[in-house]
């Protein structure tokens, strides 16, 4: 009565008892009981219920089964109670505990039949184990790697916009240390820049009071006040190149990459610090290649560093005799402009020349040790090198590398 209230929800094949007595079909063939169930179970409309134990997994979805492992035990127990001296007369009659209520788990779901209209007590057995039953280790060591991967990836992230933002810090910074590096050399070379901007306007005063003179004489000499105005205009034509060129000293960087003529910015730098070299005593010494290609640069940025290295090598030759400045240029068989400063001075020590271009590293006593750093900088910025050596006799030659405009290019702009 209970089995039948259990399962009123759905209809029995009321084979409990039939399925484990069937041993034949109607042709005469003999089946063994679990077989025959089987065969039953494959084309049955409905779910077979049994009542023994051995026939769960074969096909039946279960019952209130007899399980021969109670019936066992307890026929062992009187078994070990009547070998222990007991009277059989004397064991009383009990009711078994041997029927459970038992179920297939996988003809459950084959019937859509819940564990919730199950008997009270129900044991479900077969029952094919979860993805995290069978692999549970698995996927924590899974879970655990990504965690891990996750957290390494997010502290890479992290760790690399930190880096750039510090890269970008240090750019902005040594844009401003440039500037400030450039104001500071336009400070210690007013004199000289004064002294180049004075010549050009006491000519022109001349050559303009010797026009005036010509123009006013009792017989004009037209011919020689046309020669001095000429003159004037040339004059002041190269008033106006050296105001340009410390205008574009003093101005930031452009970071504008164009053809650049490093001879005529060597020429620039020499125009605007001749009078401090002069003073310095110092000789100054040039071999520039005129088939010298154009190189891709920002002309302000190549103006400083040609005046950094200058003026250090003027700085490095204070305390020597003689002061000799020299300065050359050639095309890098690589398809690179070359140059090279050469000083006279004390040179640089093997130990000091691993630094020299580091932040803050100086070897003078009131250096603050920016110039070479800068110069390092802006050739990193245009694609070159730049490094010291020490000279033949004495002093250090400093040499730095450009990308030279390709020849394509420079062909274009001929043309």
């Amino acid at each position: 009565m209970r089995l039948l209230l259990s399962f009123a929800l759905w209809p029995l094949l009321a084979v409990s008892a039939a399925a484990a007595s069937i041993f034949s079909d109607g042709e005469g063939t003999s089946y063994p009981p679990v077989d025959a169930l089987r065969l039953v179970s494959e084309v049955a409309n409905q779910p077979i219920v049994v009542a023994a134990e051995t026939f769960l997994g074969h096909g039946a979805i279960g019952g209130y089964v007899l399980t021969p492992g109670a019936v066992g035990q307890e026929a062992a127990e009187i078994a070990l109670r009547i070998l222990d001296g007991e009277s059989p007369a004397a064991i009383p009659i009990t009711e078994g505990n041997v029927v459970k209520p038992l179920f297939d788990w996988s003809q459950l779901q084959r019937w859509g039949v819940s564990e919730l209209q199950l008997p009270e007590e129900s044991e479900v057995r077969f029952r094919n184990p979860g993805v995290w039953a069978q692999y549970k280790l698995q996927i924590l060591a899974m879970l655990v790697a990504l965690m891990i991967q996750a957290g390494l990836v997010a502290w890479l992230v992290h760790e690399h916009r930190q880096r750039s933002l510090a890269e970008t810090r240090s750019r902005n910074a040594m844009g401003e240390l440039a500037n400030m590096n450039r104001l500071a050399a336009a400070g210690e070379l007013s004199a000289s820049i004064a002294h180049e901007i004075n010549q050009p306007i006491c000519a022109m005063v001349l050559k303009a009071n010797a026009a005036l003179r010509w123009l006013t004489a009792e017989r004009p000499d037209v011919e020689k006040a046309r020669g001095a105005l000429r003159d004037i205009v040339g004059t002041a034509h190269r008033a106006a190149d050296i105001v340009n060129s410390v205008r574009a000293m003093l101005k930031k960087d452009t970071n504008a990459k164009v053809p650049v003529n490093v001879n005529s910015v060597i020429n620039t730098v020499l125009a605007l610090v001749r009078t401090d070299l002069q003073s310095r005593g110092v000789r100054v010494e040039t071999q520039l290649d005129e088939t010298l290609p154009a190189a891709t640069s920002d002309p302000v940025q190549l103006q400083q560093l040609i005046l950094n290295l200058v003026m250090n090598a003027a700085e490095a030759m204070r305390t020597v005799q003689p002061r000799v400045l020299k300065i050359r240029t050639h095309r890098s068989v690589a398809g690179m402009v070359h140059g090279t400063i050469e000083d006279s001075g004390v040179g640089i020590g093997e130990a000091d020349r691993d630094h020299i271009f580091d932040p803050l590293f100086t070897t003078k006593s009131d250096g603050m040790g920016m110039g070479l750093s800068i110069c390092r900088s802006i050739i990193q910025k245009h694609g070159g090198r730049i490094w010291v050596a020490p000279a033949a006799s004495r002093g250090a030659i400093f040499q730095f590398e450009l990308p030279a405009v390709p020849a394509q290019s420079r062909y274009d702009q001929a043309a």
